[in-house]
């Protein structure tokens, strides 16, 4: 009876094992084909081509923007990035005075001549990509040559205000008109004036629209020879040359940290100067007609502080404040700063841009279509930057939708996701 009831034990054990082996099989072979699908699934995803993300964002009624250097102007790479998605481009530095002004040439008349040789290289690749081009800048502080302010541009006795007056008129007048007579229509926004206003100690206490008389402790020679009125000057020649000649460009004021409280205000104070009627725009003409938030989000050099979803909503509120003063509104030089390369800092890195962009979609139903251009300069990974390297704590190493080597990240994957949403 023992060695009967050992056997059938035995037997029993026996047929459970098999009906555990089975249902383990049932298993692994229902999570085989969840896995295939979702492999296939993937696959698919990969071979469905995503729409360029200009496509993406005209339906929302605003541009995507990108940016290029001259040293990237033989990099067929960096050129086919731009027109596989992108409809707008910035030059980083090739617009600027310091970039054009060509020292110890002057004109008949004593006013500064320019050399455009590498800017024009700029604007034929531009054109002929199709590209429309923001024309950044035309008045900026930050680097400006001295020798623009010096009476005969060698000695360094400055020029009296009337004369810098007629310099910076002819300055805005030659650069302007040049661009459109020999690119008629590829620059549709001007930054007339750049960084402007001033923080901490770089302007005077009385002064409600912060306008910078330092910088770093370096004197802003406009603000030195010409007075603080000089920012209305430059718009009010820029406004007449453009109403003049009837091109089809909108003036901007462009400056960074437009998304924190105190400088908003100070911005929102310098639109009421810029427009209202007085002796330098006795018309009281919209002189100001649009504001570029720059849009470098994040600590600066150091992770702490990035990728805070309450910057978000700091953008979001400005780009509605900036509106309601009747402003058209563009994100500029955007760069989401990051500094390290971990799991988790790529994942949040990707899903913070993903919330940006589910904001900027939204953005024109409640600012009535003012929000026009999202530009990112901020597109490449540079992970061999070092930490003393400016552009290290402007951007951030992994502050990227591409790789160094021009390969789409998550980030990108995310931004593009939002807006197909």
């Amino acid at each position: 009876m023992k060695n009967k009831f050992l056997i059938v034990s035995c037997l029993l054990y026996i047929a459970a094992l098999q009906c555990v082996s089975c249902s383990g099989k049932k298993e692994t072979a229902k999570q085989n084909a969840k896995n295939a699908q979702n492999q296939a699934k993937q696959t698919e995803e990969e071979t469905v081509p995503m729409k360029p993300l200009y496509e993406l964002a005209g339906q929302y009624g605003f541009k995507m923007g990108g940016a290029i250097g001259y040293e990237q102007i033989d990099n067929a790479k960096h050129k086919k990035m731009l027109t596989d998605d992108f409809n707008s481009v910035t030059f980083t530095n090739e617009l600027k005075a310091y970039s054009l002004l060509d020292w110890g040439v002057r004109q008949k008349d004593g006013m500064p001549a320019l050399n455009f040789t590498k800017a024009d290289k700029m604007m034929d690749f531009a054109q002929s990509a199709g590209l429309k081009v923001r024309g950044h800048v035309l008045v900026w502080d930050a680097y400006m040559t001295e020798w623009f302010f010096y009476e005969d541009y060698k000695n360094k006795t400055f020029a009296s205000k009337e004369v810098m007056l007629k310099r910076l008129k002819n300055y805005i007048e030659q650069v302007i008109t040049h661009f459109e007579t020999k690119y008629p229509g590829v620059i549709y926004a001007w930054d007339v004036v750049n960084e402007a206003v001033g923080d901490g100690g770089d302007f005077k206490a009385d002064d409600k629209c912060h306008i910078r008389t330092t910088r770093g402790g370096t004197k802003n020679l406009f603000y030195e020879t010409m007075g603080r009125d000089y920012v209305k000057y430059a718009f009010k020649y820029a406004y007449d040359c453009v109403k003049k000649n009837g091109y089809d460009i909108t003036l901007f004021y462009n400056d960074y940290n437009t998304f924190q409280p105190g400088k908003r205000t100070a911005i929102c104070n310098l639109i009421d100067e810029l427009n209202a009627k007085d002796k330098i725009n006795p018309d009281g003409s919209k002189l100001c007609q649009g504001i570029g938030m720059q849009c470098y989000v994040g600590g600066y050099g150091t992770q702490n502080g990035c990728m805070n979803p309450s910057d978000v909503r700091s953008i979001k509120e400005s780009i509605e404040t900036y509106a309601q003063k009747g402003m058209q509104v563009q994100i500029t030089e955007m760069a989401v700063r990051n500094y390290q390369k971990d799991n988790y800092s790529v994942i949040t890195h990707a899903e913070f841009y993903g919330k940006l962009a589910n904001m900027i979609k939204d953005i024109n139903s409640t600012c009535d279509g003012s929000f026009t251009c999202w530009a990112i300069w901020g597109l490449l990974d540079n992970p061999s930057l070092p930490e003393s390297d400016y552009s290290y704590k402007m951007n951030g190493p992994y502050c990227g939708l591409f790789t160094w080597d021009y390969k789409k990240k998550d980030a990108y994957k995310k931004v593009n996701e939002a807006l197909a949403n």
